[in-house]
């Protein structure tokens, strides 16, 4: 899928370490390349910056995310807890989402992963129209707990 890098994604990283600014950027261009044409959400959230997929704008829809944390990223599966994971490497404990930590952008070249994002967007919610791909972008009102500007 092609995706341009939305400038807001950019603009809401700046509060974090350049390392930490340079691998969510390297993973989301690398999650990009392995999903099928689908609608990405940007948000800046209370705690998190991130980027969601699903093949619609409802944030329900979403079936993989990637939250950005002060040191590292997290590859999210909404329902995560339907994925086959022989290895156990998804964690989490609630009702549904499970996710990996990422902390090098050539963690997610691994077939394993690769294997999970596929299991994620086959049994996602699809419309029964061909998705045209576009960024969406979604700022949560409040205050940020999150590094300040350096």
């Amino acid at each position: 899928m092609v995706l341009p890098e939305p400038a807001e994604f950019v603009e809401f990283l700046a509060p974090y370490q350049p390392e930490t600014q340079s691998l969510a950027r390297a993973l989301r261009k690398r999650l990009v390349e392995l999903l099928p044409p689908c609608i990405e959400t940007v948000w800046d959230a209370t705690n998190a910056v991130g980027v969601a997929y699903g093949f619609t704008e409802l944030n329900r829809d979403h079936f993989i995310h990637l939250p950005v944390y002060t040191k590292y990223v997290n590859l999210g599966f909404s329902h995560g807890t339907s994925l086959r994971d022989p290895e156990s490497r998804l964690v989490g404990s609630g009702a549904r989402i499970r996710h990996v930590k990422l902390v090098r952008a050539e963690d997610l070249d691994d077939p394993y992963l690769h294997d999970l994002v596929r299991q994620a967007w086959e049994s996602a919610t699809r419309p029964d129209s061909t998705v045209e791909p576009h960024s969406v972008v979604r700022v949560m009102e409040g205050p940020k707990r999150r590094p300040r500007p350096t």
